[in-house]
Formats: structure tokens, C-alpha cells, sequence
């Protein structure tokens, strides 16, 4: 880290490691005061899914209003346990994937709440935070194992550039009307784990499922209910072999004919030139509610 006078404080990625360790600490220790000196005054915090029962997906712009955010929403539910899923850094952004687990005040129920961030950082400081949210997606294949120890501390190289990695990312969203499953065979092991976070009571094909033809069949099932009118890549990082991303996309529901806008997250690994590993993040509340 580089500071000094009016020097541009820059971050190592081990730096953005452990303030966002800390940061997510501050958080889940109702740690308020503390948490807002991480982030700049002027933060702007773009929550893309709903708080259940609280608020839904809405802008939050300056430290005072994401400090009230929190405590709003610790006033229904109180943070307990957490656990950091992943990390990735890309220069002066990152993001990671983390598992918080919540205390209904009203009747004392724990809630396991799957997250991601996406942060940018400027001197020293988060200017901007892109947050979802939603129910943890719980395996739906008894196939659905968590990765090996060996693939854990040894991981196989994904045997192609940054460039290749993030082109083959965008083909696999790339698309406004059906998607190529063709493509998603070429590009995907044939036992890649697909991970759709989310309730399986309100998103039927939540979970871990195994397999390229099991992901094939979620994505046709998502096409015969929604129409995906277009979409646009909002951010892509990069690091190793891994690809996390934002992608806004305008839906419209083939049954009740209601349209809507929502961002997804995604993160992707490679290993061996193809996707080994999907975990998709999207608004289901925002999806049930064209359904109904």
C-alpha cells in the first residue's frame, strides 16, 4: 500500500483480502461507526435484490445511508455467524461470495442468506458496492459434493489467457432471445457444478446440480418461462482461473406477459480450457413476482 501526503493510496490484492475480512467482520458485529471508515463518504451502494420483508433492490448513496441501511435491516433480523466463500481481485476491484447466517427477531428462526459484493475501490477506500442476496441454495443432487481437498489445495491450471477466459464468459450470456445450447456443451465440462442461488420454493432449479446436460435443462426451462430481450455485461473480473461478472438483463414473462430489469452476478472457473464450476446469483423475488 502507498500513501503519503496527496500520494494515490494503491491496494495489493492481499490488502483488498483482508479489508474486505474486516469490513464483513465490522458488519456482522453491528460494528457501524467502524464499518464507514472502509468506505468512502460519498459511497454509492446498488442493492440488486430484495431484503425480504424489508426493502427491495434500490440505491443507497453516502456512508450515513448505508450505515442506516444496516441497522434497518438489523432491526427485523440479527447477524450472527459468517463465512467467506470467495475472493476476487482485479486491480482496484474485487469481489466475493460470502455466507451470513441471520435471527428472525419475530420468531427467533436462523436464516442461512448466501451473498456476493462487488467493490471498487479509490484511495484506500470502497466508492462503490454492488450487493445481492438470497436464500441459501441447498444441494438439489445427492451428486452435488463440495469440491476435493486435493482440487482445493491443487488446483488445475484452466490452460487459457485472460483474454480467452473472459471471451468465452460473455458467449455463454450472449445471447436475446434463446440461448445456444450448443455452445453451452462446447464451452462446459461434461460434470461441471452449476450453483443457483436461491429458495427452491420460489426458484424450482435452486441448488448444486452436476453435469452439462443438467445445466442444459435448467437453461431450457428458464427459456420456456422467461423471455430475455437483451442484456449488457456491467463488469467482468479476472483472476487465475476464475471470472466473476454483473449482467443487467430485461425479462419479460411468457405467461403473464409482465417485464422487468435485473442484475445477475456469475462466477465462473476454468480449469483444463473449459467451465468446471457456475454459481449464478439473480433477484428471484423480482422473477416471482412477473410470475404471479
Amino acid at each position: 500500500m502507498e500513501g503519503g501526503g496527496n500520494r494515490t493510496i494503491r491496494l495489493t490484492a492481499a490488502d483488498q483480502r483482508r479489508l474486505i475480512a474486516e469490513m464483513l467482520e465490522c458488519r456482522m458485529r453491528r460494528q457501524y461507526e467502524r464499518f464507514q471508515t472502509y468506505v468512502d463518504p460519498l459511497v454509492v451502494v446498488y442493492c440488486n435484490a430484495w431484503r425480504e420483508g424489508i426493502i427491495g433492490p434500490d440505491i443507497w448513496a453516502g456512508a450515513p445511508a448505508v450505515r442506516d441501511l444496516f441497522r434497518r435491516t438489523d432491526e427485523n433480523y440479527f447477524p450472527q455467524d459468517h463465512e467467506i466463500l470467495d475472493i476476487v481481485v482485479d486491480e482496484d476491484r474485487a469481489a466475493v461470495r460470502w455466507r451470513g447466517y441471520w435471527r428472525r427477531h419475530a420468531t427467533s428462526k436462523v436464516y442461512p442468506i448466501d451473498a456476493a459484493h462487488f467493490l471498487r475501490w479509490e484511495n484506500g477506500l470502497v466508492v462503490e458496492m454492488h450487493e445481492f442476496f438470497d436464500a441459501q441454495s441447498k444441494a438439489s443432487s445427492p451428486f452435488a459434493a463440495l469440491p476435493s481437498l486435493e482440487s482445493l489445495i491443487a488446483p488445475r491450471a484452466p490452460e487459457l489467457t485472460r483474454e480467452e477466459m473472459e471471451q468465452r464468459a460473455r458467449r455463454l450470456v450472449a445471447y436475446d432471445q434463446a440461448p445456444d445450447l450448443d455452445l453451452v456443451r462446447e464451452l462446459c465440462s461434461p460434470d461441471i457444478v452449476c450453483e443457483f442461488v436461491g429458495d427452491r420454493a420460489r426458484l424450482p432449479y435452486a441448488g448444486r446440480h452436476v453435469g452439462v446436460e443438467a445445466m442444459v435443462g435448467i437453461i431450457r426451462a428458464v427459456n420456456v418461462d422467461f423471455e430475455q430481450r437483451n442484456f449488457a455485461v456491467s463488469e467482468m473480473m479476472i483472476e487465475e482461473g476464475r471470472v466473476c461478472g454483473r449482467r443487467r438483463v430485461h425479462w419479460r414473462h411468457r405467461g403473464t406477459g409482465r417485464v422487468g430489469v435485473s442484475e445477475l452476478a456469475d462466477f465462473v472457473r476454468f480449469e483444463n480450457g473449459l467451465v468446471v464450476e457456475l454459481i449464478e446469483f439473480r433477484d428471484t423475488v423480482s422473477l416471482a413476482l412477473m410470475s404471479d
